[in-house]
């Protein structure tokens, strides 16, 4: 997932890294079934990337509310989503949610991972997140 600008920036750069090298011509006394298995991972590497640029993308042009919760995963990585929805720093998130910028960042990397529960809690409940679901 990206996370900020400079992330954005390097993700388009390796992008197009990655698109060049798939055009690139194929190289000598590399076995055909090599030199397909490479591009095959290639192809791979490069739409996980373009999800990742268009989900960043997503997120700048929507609102904290337009959100959605479909999953734990959706529900640990939702104050990165809401923090990029609302075009916070990680500093000025960090302030509204009273925890240090540092730590912001430390759970982020981790995708709120490595945070515990109360934590998690505390920083859904500043945001005014509230879940509402059933059983199916």
């Amino acid at each position: 997932m990206i996370t900020s600008n400079k992330q954005y920036v390097a993700a388009t750069e390796q992008l197009a890294m990655l698109n060049a090298s798939l055009s690139s011509p194929k190289k000598k006394g590399v076995p055909e079934l090599v030199e397909k298995a490479g591009k095959a991972q290639l192809q791979e590497l490069i739409s996980e990337i373009q999800l990742n640029i268009e989900e960043y993308d997503a997120l700048k042009d929507s609102k904290p509310s337009d959100i959605e919760i479909h999953s734990l995963d959706d529900l640990m990585v939702l104050p990165i989503r809401y923090r990029i929805a609302a075009h916070m720093s990680i500093d000025a998130f960090s302030r509204k949610v009273g925890v240090s910028a540092r730590q912001i960042a430390r759970y982020e990397r981790e995708s709120y991972q490595n945070t515990n529960s109360s934590t998690l809690r505390k920083i859904l409940g500043v945001l005014d997140i509230h879940l509402d679901g059933k059983i199916a």
